[in-house]
């Protein structure tokens, strides 16, 4: 996910002057185009704009456009506006014997488009697998062919959901309506949370120096041994796309701009920001590379039976409270009453609030469908 325009400062050792190299288009505020025009499935396209990297502003997005799929031959299709720098399609009639651009008109004016692409049809996901080593974690990774040797260049994303649960079961909740606890409803619980979260890293693979265009355990992610990912249950899918080989140099380029600078013998910026264009301003940086292609994902679960390691909850502050002290301990925040015990009658047990409520950890209480 390309987010900002960055600003190359080179520092020499043993050096006290800054060297500030000068940039070919000085500025920022630059349109920025993610997506893939894609064949037989949704497409999305996130229109933003870049900021300074002193900037420390929320993402600028680009909320009023009017985008559209164009084909060679003229015919045009208009992605919904969400109004959130989002625009989409539900599903395109395009075919792979032609070829597509992207065409953008943004509010203030500007008209940009991409060059046309050809269709590239994705192989099959032939698997998602996963090795455990005991000393470092899970590993998940993406096996794939074509057995028409016409692919040779890919991509992947990957979505991952995981439950979790704090280390106590909280059964009772203070209700301030009738200032007393009570039991709590399904809908109250706190005990079962989901997180998710979303691939960072340029994953990217090429087959062209192979005998066969063959893609064999590709990492995708590494789980760190004893992490609350897999807690219980965990979940990825992943998403394949294959890339013409102008799209895979952009973002191999990306990937060694966002990940291997910072030393002297690491990778120089690259000057190449994609194939759109400003028509209104042949000057004027785009950042993005669109590419036309059908996907092909696969969704697998790894289940904490499986990997059978430990994850140590934070050490938590209990309380028995008794009944003359209760609406004082638990109509606060810092207590959460967990249920009745028998000593004192008509007391009840407690716990610190990170200790019983899954939220504080991240995620909803509402499960995913896609979740067991």
């Amino acid at each position: 996910m390309i987010k900002r325009f960055f600003y190359i400062v080179v520092l020499f050792a043993g050096c006290k002057d800054i060297y500030n190299p000068p940039l070919k288009n000085p500025g920022y505020n630059y349109l920025v185009v993610e997506g893939n025009i894609v064949v037989g499935d949704s497409t999305f396209i996130r229109l933003s704009r870049t900021i300074a990297v002193s900037d420390t502003s929320r993402r600028q997005l680009e909320t009023n456009a009017a985008v559209t799929v164009e084909s060679e031959d003229g015919e045009s299709y208009n992605l919904q506006n969400r109004f959130d720098g989002v625009y989409y399609s539900p599903l395109l009639p395009i075919t792979s014997t032609k070829e597509y651009r992207l065409h953008i008109f943004t509010a203030d004016g500007k008209e940009y488009a991409s060059d046309y692409v050809p269709v590239k049809l994705t192989p099959p996901i032939d698997s998602i697998s996963w090795k455990l080593d005991p000393g470092k974690g899970v590993t998940i990774y993406a096996n794939t062919h074509d057995p028409t040797n016409t692919s040779q260049y890919y991509r992947w994303e990957y979505v991952e959901t995981w439950e979790h649960r704090p280390k106590y079961l909280s059964e009772l909740i203070w209700d301030r309506t009738v200032q007393y606890l009570r039991g709590r409803t399904p809908e109250e619980q706190i005990y079962r949370c989901w997180n998710t979260d979303t691939s960072g890293e340029i994953l990217l693979a090429s087959t062209t120096g192979l005998a066969a265009d063959v893609v064999h355990e590709k990492p995708l992610i590494q789980i760190p041994y004893a992490s609350e990912k897999i807690d219980k249950v965990y979940s990825i899918l992943v998403k394949q796309y294959t890339l013409t080989k102008g799209g895979y140099e952009f973002w191999t380029n990306l990937k060694n701009n966002t990940e291997q600078l910072g030393g002297i013998f690491d990778p120089q910026p690259f000057a190449d920001y994609g194939n759109i264009h400003c028509i209104s301003n042949l000057a004027e940086p785009v950042l993005g590379y669109i590419t036309a292609c059908s996907t092909a994902e696969q969704r697998i679960y790894v289940y904490w039976t499986d990997v059978t390691w430990p994850y140590s909850f934070p050490t938590c502050g209990d309380t028995t409270v008794t009944p003359d002290h209760v609406a004082e301990i638990f109509s606060g925040f810092d207590y959460l009453p967990l249920h009745y015990v028998l000593s004192p009658p008509g007391g009840v047990f407690g716990v610190l609030n990170e200790c019983a409520d899954c939220r504080l950890h991240g995620g909803t209480t509402v499960k995913p469908p896609y979740m067991p």
